[in-house]
């Protein structure tokens, strides 16, 4: 008799929460929500890459850990630095970053943080933040800029376009220069 009212009980208690417990819910916490970061299809440390046409290099890009996404077409690199080559084998061009996101399919390229970018004909560029699109084979800077010519002048500005040789640059609402010794250019 004991026992059948223990076992009563224990059937009553398991109507009791069986009956109290909504179903639809359970399971949600596991769900994907929208801030969620799938991991990477690939990843790599100590990543490098190099390009060759023919025995030609043409490129060699490193960064201390590289992750590919593959479904959403994305490549982020961390610490990157990546150099150009010319034909007799010196570096044309160099720019480094302390992050990257590359498209795959477009090759739109955006750096981050600690930007710097130095061309053939010793032109640096120096900003936090760099756009690289390669459909129109333009370099963009949203943010404040600086540049710095072999000869030691100086531009800064809020922001700026530009070939990808730093050749043609276009530097907007400028806010310093100076010459070659340091020196501000009076207006």
């Amino acid at each position: 008799m004991k026992l059948l009212n223990s076992f009563s009980f224990f059937i009553l208690l398991l109507l009791l929460c069986v009956s109290c417990t909504n179903f639809k819910d359970l399971g949600k916490e596991f769900e994907q929500k929208d801030d969620f970061v799938p991991p990477p299809d690939m990843e790599f440390y100590g990543f490098r890459r190099e390009s060759y046409d023919t025995n030609f290099k043409q490129l060699d890009s490193f960064a201390t850990n590289a992750k590919f996404y593959n479904k959403k077409k994305l490549i982020e690199l961390y610490e990157s630095r990546t150099y150009t080559y010319d034909s007799n084998h010196t570096v044309a061009a160099s720019i480094s970053g302390e992050f990257v996101k590359v498209n795959q399919d477009t090759l739109y390229t955006e750096i981050y943080t600690n930007v710097i970018a130095k061309s053939s004909n010793n032109t640096i560029l120096y900003t936090e933040y760099l756009q690289w699109d390669n459909d129109k084979q333009k370099v963009k800077s949203p943010v404040p800029i600086r540049v710095e010519q072999e000869d030691g002048s100086w531009l800064t500005g809020s922001s700026m376009e530009a070939d990808m040789g730093l050749e043609h640059i276009t530097i907007y609402n400028e806010v310093d220069e100076g010459d070659a010794i340091g020196v501000p250019v009076a207006e």
